[in-house]
């Protein structure tokens, strides 16, 4: 069994609100310092999550790489492994004054660190970078990484989410349905689903799914933004969960489930161990999922599937959450040069694991990203679509988000199960959002 990736145990660990202790450490003001490489001797400490075996023997060639072109540089560097709270190492070094000179962050908690200064401002970095600048960045790695015009962390790559419509090509062929395409609805996936769900029995239990998701913030915010809807106003000051294409959105969804029964349930899913693996079983054909469930796949021999991109909502739009895996130079560091130098040979060199497709994040990259496998996939269109604006987004609110998605995910829950509309969720929800926005 191939080990829990790092998207994964960052979906799964239990992570501590992105601000709470970042408020010890003060923004740098001073510019980077301009000079040769390092040759006097001189420490880099980095701190990184979520490690898996094929990424740290990338990670340990990367570092040897770099001390041969560093002479006097040594490097000391934490791993976290998967099921420690990353976040909560990392806030407890802020409050300590030790942060690492370069850490890993993500989508969402760039803003906060920034606000609180536990980040350093990129921009005179990127200026005098004739690779790594604001011309070479993607829209979605420029977007994600910003707080107050400023760019504060540095892209290694992004996973649209989520990426991928799964199909059991053996079930649809017996069932007659017509191989999926990029520019399915949700409706021609629904009308797929129902051909073939099978109960044979006439029970209201299915013998094989039509189709499986799991049930998180990525897929509703993916729902919600496709549609048309939104989460928050355009300043994140109000909620807009009750507006009619959010509340569409979400019924459509969960009608899937408690009114055409041709998507398995939360509860039955969770006794299934997941989406993936009720498509890896055989009880579900179609599965909505995400790029790292590849390698997993490609492990199943006994399976013969394939894949799409996720469909459009039923008016063409499709949005996806921006899965966004990047490199952030503490603010105090002392060698912001030596810092930006390791994150941005990283991030040219492509030290990521294979096994999942990783988006590149500068437009001197993307032909990498047209590999025989992401051909295979459907993912090709990825790379027009990267360079244009507004294809991925993270959801704002910065550090409030958590609570704010636990909040929505609990009423959710009900609706998914049938004991309540979306529209009676999102009224009930909306206020308690509001009220976390109105909170300094």
């Amino acid at each position: 069994m191939r080990p829990m990736t790092r998207r994964e145990a960052l979906k799964w660990m239990a992570v501590a609100s992105a601000g709470a202790a970042v408020a010890a450490c003060a923004p740098a003001t001073a510019p980077a310092s301009e000079g040769p490489p390092a040759t006097a001797q001189q420490e880099l400490t980095l701190l990184v999550c979520c490690y898996t075996p094929p990424e740290t023997d990338l990670r340990e060639q990367y570092n040897a790489r770099f001390l041969e072109a560093n002479p006097g540089v040594s490097l000391r560097m934490e791993l976290l492994p998967a099921g420690q709270n990353y976040f909560e190492k990392l806030q407890t070094l802020i409050a300590s004054g030790t942060v690492p000179d370069l850490f890993d962050m993500w989508e969402g908690y760039i803003q906060p660190y920034a606000q609180n200064g536990a980040l350093l401002n990129l921009d005179s970095l990127l200026e005098q970078d004739a690779e790594v600048n604001r011309d070479n960045l993607l829209p979605a790695a420029m977007d994600a990484a910003s707080w107050e015009g400023g760019l504060y962390a540095l892209s290694i790559g992004f996973m649209p989410g989520p990426i991928s419509l799964y199909y059991n090509v053996d079930h649809l062929d017996a069932a007659g349905v017509a191989t999926p395409s990029a520019e399915w609805t949700w409706d021609d996936m629904r009308a797929a689903a129902q051909q073939l769900t099978r109960d044979e029995n006439g029970d209201g239990v299915p013998e094989q799914w039509g189709l499986a998701f799991d049930l998180w913030f990525v897929p509703w915010l993916y729902w919600i933004w496709s549609n048309g809807g939104d989460v928050f106003n355009a300043d994140e000051t109000q909620s807009t969960l009750t507006d009619a294409k959010t509340v569409e959105a979400l019924q459509y969804w969960a009608d899937l489930v408690n009114v055409d029964n041709v998507a398995v349930s939360p509860s039955t899913l969770a006794a299934m161990q997941g989406g993936l693996n009720s498509f890896l079983t055989g009880a579900v054909s179609l599965y909505l999922g995400n790029t790292w469930d590849v390698a997993t796949l490609k492990e199943a021999t006994d399976l013969n599937w394939k894949a799409v991109l996720s469909p459009t909502a039923n008016d063409g739009g499709r949005t996806w959450y921006e899965h966004f895996w990047c490199w952030g130079v503490g603010a105090q560091t002392r060698h912001p040069d030596l810092a930006w130098n390791f994150a941005r040979n990283f991030v040219l060199e492509r030290v990521i694991d294979p096994a999942t497709p990783t988006v590149p994040p500068l437009r001197q990259l993307l032909d990498s990203f047209d590999t025989p496998t992401n051909q295979e996939l459907g993912y090709t269109p990825l790379i027009t679509l990267a360079t244009e604006p507004n294809q991925f987004r993270i959801p704002g609110s910065g550090a409030k988000w958590d609570k704010i998605s636990g909040l929505i995910q609990a009423e959710l829950d009900l609706v998914f199960i049938g004991e309540k509309s979306a529209a009676d969720a999102a009224a009930a929800a909306a206020p308690m959002v509001d009220g976390e926005l109105e909170r300094g």
